[in-house]
Order: structure tokens, then sequence, then C-alpha cells
């Protein structure tokens, strides 16, 4: 069937009995889950908002398919019902994700006999935990986001025994993501650089490798394009530092190397605000280019109003000014007008449905539903065995012309997708389209 060998099909991939198929003509149920932080504070509305767009694009596709996937030929197939079940990992607190929450969720929906799929998590950092849980027992994972290198391959801006240790050992993959990784990010960003004319880099990256490999990644690639990296400083711990003074002698330095570009690859909390305007106090002629990981709304309002008391080139102290303007993001989510026609079709869909105008992310929730849904049209009767249904989603989906564009998706699980956008962030922390960067 569509090519793939059923022999040697058995078992699952967590090594638990598949189930029986069904067949010709019967119905069985399927489970597809979300797992997003779609129900934090007032104060983080937004990241809320957006990852609730997510959820509700994944729903959209699931209901446009009316909630069925058939396949074979007419007397000789069957249908899938599928089912969408919605988990929510914010912090209550925070509205980030919460680690107790993420992983409590992935080991529900891992233990839930009729899930075929989890759609999630949006970072990587939860991501690193919902893996390990889902993995072990085959279910296929698909991210709308989560683009650290890690999960899919074997870099040297990887953490210490990634990406098996998020694997059983039997090392079978079952991680993929629609948007493109910080390997991909990492050219674009170093290309976005070269046009600006930036030749003297220094590069900052934080403890936690699912934010600081793209600072790694883009120190590798900017000498090819004749960038000189000035200074790499690895391992700066944002999570407990949180005063603009406490990044004094980091930020002096940065600005002895003379720099005209400085990237930090960190986490977005208070910490990386804080290291960012002492990093403007310290260096103001320098642009201070922001990953994607770290160009979250609340980070960009943040560093665009002043705050605090920075230390000066003199070694005094002085209000910390605003570092917007200084600051370049790159992207690999897109103006609304750059998708293809089809995103406009989703977009009037989402508006019928849930009453309101969405963010480009529904898009890329409705392309990882898309994707499972087409995978298990693939799969046909097998696809209640997970084994089989990894390998058709990994080697057999072919060329997918959806609404985020034309892509394929690896056997390492990652998509061909290579078009960001470079933005400048104005004075009140929007972003400001400069140019599209389209990565060869």
């Amino acid at each position: 069937m569509f090519g793939i060998s059923l022999s040697g099909c058995g078992g699952s991939g967590g090594g638990h009995p598949a189930p029986d198929p069904p067949g010709p003509g019967a119905v069985k149920e399927l489970t597809i889950y979300t797992d997003l932080p779609t129900k934090g504070p007032a104060g983080a509305r937004r990241r809320s908002a957006q990852a609730l767009d997510i959820e509700r694009g994944a729903r959209l596709a699931l209901e446009q398919w009316h909630g069925r996937v058939s396949y074979g030929r007419r007397g000789r197939g069957g249908t899938y019902r599928v089912k969408l079940k919605d988990l929510n990992d914010a912090n209550p607190a925070t509205g980030d994700y919460s680690q107790d929450l993420t992983t409590a969720n992935a080991q529900s929906a891992s233990a839930d006999s009729t899930t075929v799929a989890y759609i999630g998590d949006y970072d990587s950092a939860a991501t690193a935990l919902s893996l390990q849980a889902l993995s072990q027992n085959g279910i296929l994972q698909v991210s709308p986001w989560s683009p650290y290198i890690g999960f899919t391959d074997a870099n040297p801006a990887d953490g210490k025994g990634d990406p098996a240790r998020f694997y059983p050992p039997s090392g079978e993959q079952s991680f993929a993501r629609v948007a493109p990784s910080d390997l991909v990010e990492a050219q674009a960003t170093v290309g976005f650089m070269r046009t600006l004319g930036v030749t003297r880099l220094y590069v900052l990256g934080d403890v936690s490798v699912f934010d600081a490999a793209i600072a790694q990644l883009v120190a590798n690639d900017a000498p090819t394009v004749g960038i000189t990296v000035v200074g790499l400083q690895p391992s700066i711990d944002t999570q407990t530092n949180t005063q603009p003074q406490g990044y004094a002698q980091i930020a002096a330095s940065v600005a002895a190397q003379r720099p005209d570009a400085v990237l930090l690859g960190g986490a977005p909390g208070v910490g990386a605000m804080a290291l960012w305007r002492e990093l403007h106090a310290m260096a103001p002629q320098a642009m201070l280019f922001a990953p994607s990981t770290l160009a979250t709304p609340a980070f960009l309002q943040a560093i665009a109003t002043p705050a605090g008391r920075c230390t000066t080139l003199k070694g005094g102290s002085a209000p910390c000014r605003s570092a917007a303007t200084a600051t370049y993001v790159t992207s690999p989510f897109l103006q609304r007008n750059q998708y293809p026609r089809a995103a406009g079709a989703v977009f009037r869909a989402f508006r019928r449905r849930f009453k309101q105008t969405p963010s480009v992310l529904a898009l890329y929730g409705y392309s990882a539903m898309e994707d499972i849904l087409s995978a298990i049209r693939k799969a046909g009767r097998h696809a209640t065995d997970r084994a089989t249904l990894l390998r058709v989603f990994f080697h057999h989906l072919g060329l997918i012309r959806g609404a985020i564009g034309s892509y394929t998706i690896d056997g390492r699980g990652d998509s061909s997708l290579r078009t960001f956008d470079g933005y400048r962030v104005s004075a009140r922390g929007g972003l400001e389209l400069l140019r599209e960067l389209s990565v060869p």
C-alpha cells in the first residue's frame, strides 16, 4: 500500500501489541491531542491568544475533514472517526508553559490507547519534556514550531546526547515540525546581517541549550559570509540574574571588541531584557539581533520601554534607554500576504468559525493537523499501528502543498521551508518588515 512494506509491522513503536486493524467498512475511533499554553493570566493575553490560534487552526482542519478519515476503495476501505482533545500547559501565574503540566499532559496522551498523534509543544524546552514521554510509545508528535535542532539532527550545537536521549533505544524517530529549524534560521540570520553591513559580530548564549543553540550555529555560519566573530560567550545565566548592573561586566567585554552587531541566543525572560538594555548602554552603535525564540511580544515591549538603571561607558550609572530601534529580528512566521492563496481560504474559514481574525500561527496548527490526517489516510487500515503511521509520515507524505507553502518533511522530521522575514523593531516594540530572507 502506497509503496510501504507492511511485513513485520505487528508491533507498535512502543513495543505494545498493535491493535487489530479495522476491516472493510469498519469505523474505529482515533484521538489527536494538542498541548499548548492557551489559558494564561491577563498579563500573557497575547501569548495565550496565539496559542489558542494554533489549537483552533488544528480544530478547523479536522472539522473540514468532518472528523473522519476514509481510506481505500469504495466497498473495500474503511473510516476512522477522529477526535481532538485540547490540553493546556500554561503556568497560571506566568502564561509560559509549566514543566509539571507539560509532562503530565504528555503522559496522559501517551497512556491513551486511542492516541495516534500529538500536536505540540510550541516552545522547544516544553517539547524536550513531552517528547520523551510520547516517543516511548511511538506516538507521532508534530510541533507548530519548537526549532531546537537537537530534536532532529546530531549537530555540534546540540546538547550532550541529543537527539538520541529523546527517543527509545530503537532510535525510532517520532518528532517533526512544520516550521524551519534553528539550523535554517541561523543561515537566514547571517544572511540578514550581511545585507545590513555587519562585519564584526559578538555572540552570546544562555545556559538553556534549547534557546542558545542558535547562537553557536550563527557563530559557525558567520565566517562563511565574511563576518568576523570577535567574541563568543556561552552559558550566561539570565534565569537568576535580573538586574541590568549585573551584566555590566559582560556588556563591557562585548563593547571592548567594538562589534557592529551582537546576537543573543537566550530565553525571553527578565534577565535577557536586563542584559539587552545593558548591551545597548555599553555599545550604543551596535545592532542587536534577537532570534525568533527570544523575540516574543513581551520581550519586545520591555526593551522598548526605558526601565531601571544601566552602567555607562565610564562606569557610572544612568537610566536605561530604549533598545528597541537598535534591535533586529528574524522570524519564520511571515506576513499574511506572503503565504499562498490557500492561506486566505483558511483565514476566511477561521473567521467564520470562531468569529475573530487569527494570527498567522493558526496556519501552523492547521497544517500540522492536515499532515497528520493525510498520513492516516495513506496508512489506511494500518494507521492504528503506530510504527506504520510513523513510517508513512516520515517517508511517504511526499510534497505537501498547503496553507504555509509547498514543503516536504524529511526522515528526521525537518520541514523543507526556508523562508524568513527580517524585521527591525519600532520605537514602540512592534515589528517593521525590512526584507524577506530566503535560504538557498
